[in-house]
């Protein structure tokens, strides 16, 4: 390898078997059992994480669960979902930012974490560098023992190295220099290499039966006889191995939880009233946790009491499992009041959603169930149209005219149209453009244009009493609307000249002038 001598410190935290380790944390008379991870519980199931006991039974990775049980009849197997493991890395990484700021997980391969090292000696002026990085990297593997999880600490200069050597030994080891980093990562059996820089078994097993066994061995075989050969993976391995690639730390910064509150004037300490306060705040902050992708796992409501001398009151509420459903964390925000004596009357009412990655189903019905249930709106009209008659439910149907008040007309509607379609998600790789701000739509169209005094001429003020007790302070316009445009340019009973008028007060009227009655005319509001 070709090092740099200016080369920053990083570490390699890895969590072996992270998913394996869920299921014992999980269910922990697993831990002396021969145990599996399974895509599915059903004889056809593979095997995707086999523990030591079982692996020691000849359970092997890929075997299918039924051929797994005919080999070890004490076989135990169990299910890890994303959303747990998403969970677990969240969790660990927050550990992790204790030690320092700066963490990376590793995506595509759970359980893989790199760690900023640098600066550490701004701590611990007295103390010798090497005992400082020995001391913090012990004090990682410490912490994570503590929270249950078993994992290997290597600190070092290499992004690669540091990982393979973590994936390969075992507890904590601390490289002095990049020459020790080089010998050990040399060591390394390829079959240690996980997702993130492994290769595939076939090609792996291949190169064992070359003689190649270790990085390395790789390290010494020429790159382009091995991509002629091997094919670019390994190649691509084997340059990494031979020339250093700076590769920045792609730290993942926590986002803060949503949060939002709600005041109350004068103080409130109405069950109902704060009920109801709470369902809007909950509105507001789910669509917030279903654009990270996350379930709400954990709800905490704060009562700030008017009196200054009462503590607040914290109501830590969880759903028997991660969920999406307003009603079921509504009803548990319920229970939590009516089961809460207030001293005081309520000023503040504050409340945070803690998530966790949400299945692909939650999303999907979420995305379905919008704000409104479209099927009970169909019902609803159908009760109308059968107590006041079928034209007592009406849509705006467009018609082809050249005036605005022609170009729709109200017809029956006979069957509701439920849109299910989602919006196109955009590629990541797409640049997003700041939006510009909507544009003004007409809100309310008046049913017959309502008569206007008449507009004075130039700037001078334009009083629009006894219509409304208002004054125009600003006109654009005239824009002309006309029909039969082609027939005559002179012809004026086929032409309005529209325009746009705010008000003294703010509001924004949608008017128009006829040439051929000399009038103007109020067609509508905007806001």
């Amino acid at each position: 390898m070709v090092w740099n001598s200016d080369a920053k410190r990083l570490a390699c935290v890895d969590v072996p078997a992270l998913p394996l380790q869920c299921l014992v944390r999980r269910e922990p008379e697993l831990a002396n059992l021969p145990a599996v991870i399974v895509d599915e519980l059903h004889p056809q199931g593979v095997v995707l994480w086999s523990n030591r006991a079982a692996r020691a039974a000849g359970v092997r990775t890929g075997a299918r669960y039924g051929h797994a049980l005919s080999l070890c009849a004490q076989l135990r197997a169990g299910l890890v979902p994303d959303a747990e493991q998403q969970a677990a890395i969240s969790a660990i990484a927050e550990l992790l930012r204790t030690f320092t700021p700066l963490v990376e997980p590793a995506r595509q391969e759970p359980g893989v974490f790199w760690l900023d090292a640098n600066g550490l000696s701004r701590f611990y002026p007295d103390l010798p560098l090497a005992a400082i990085h020995a001391q913090w990297s012990e004090a990682i593997r410490v912490k994570l023992r503590e929270a249950g999880w078993y994992a290997a600490v290597v600190l070092g200069f290499d992004r690669l190295a540091t990982y393979a050597i973590a994936r390969h030994f075992h507890g904590v080891r601390v490289l002095i220099d990049p020459q020790q980093e080089m010998q050990t990562c040399a060591q390394v059996q390829l079959a240690s290499l996980g997702a993130t820089w492994g290769i595939a078994p076939k090609l792996r097993d291949e190169l064992e039966r070359l003689g190649v066994a270790t990085l390395g061995d790789l390290a010494k075989l020429p790159e382009t006889a091995l991509r002629e050969r091997m094919g670019l993976q390994v190649a691509m391995l084997r340059r990494r191995l031979a020339h250093d690639v700076p590769m920045p730390l792609a730290a993942e910064l926590p986002t803060p939880e949503p949060v939002a509150a709600r005041d109350f004037e004068p103080a409130d300490n109405n069950a109902e009233r704060l009920l109801f306060a709470a369902k809007g705040l909950l509105a507001q902050l789910l669509p917030l946790l279903v654009a990270r992708r996350q379930a709400v796992a954990r709800l905490e409501v704060l009562l700030v009491l008017d009196e200054a001398a009462l503590a607040d009151v914290p109501l830590h509420l969880q759903p028997a499992e991660p969920t999406l459903q307003e009603l079921q964390l509504l009803d548990l925000v319920r229970l939590a009041l009516d089961r809460t004596p207030l001293a005081a009357a309520v000023k503040t009412l504050r409340l945070a959603l803690h998530g966790v990655p949400a299945t692909a189903e939650q999303l999907a019905l979420w995305q379905l169930q919008g704000q409104r249930d479209p099927h009970a709106a169909a019902l609803a009209l159908a009760r109308l149209r059968a107590l006041f008659g079928e034209d007592a439910v009406v849509a705006a149907t467009v018609r082809s005219a050249w005036l605005p008040e022609g170009q729709f007309a109200w017809l029956p509607l006979r069957k509701l149209r439920i849109q299910t379609a989602r919006a196109p998600q955009q590629p990541d790789n797409v640049i997003r453009l700041p939006q510009q701000p909507p544009l003004q739509l007409v809100r309310r169209l008046l049913s017959q244009p309502a008569r206007l005094p008449p507009k004075p001429p130039g700037n001078r003020p334009w009083r629009l009493a006894p219509f409304r007790p208002e004054t125009v302070v600003h006109f654009d316009g005239p824009y002309r609307l006309a029909g039969g445009w082609w027939r005559s340019i002179s012809q004026t009973d086929r032409c309005r000249d529209y325009g746009y008028a705010t008000t003294d007060r703010g509001t924004v009227l949608w008017v128009f002038h006829e040439p051929a009655r000399d009038a103007w005319f109020c067609h509508g509001f905007l806001e």
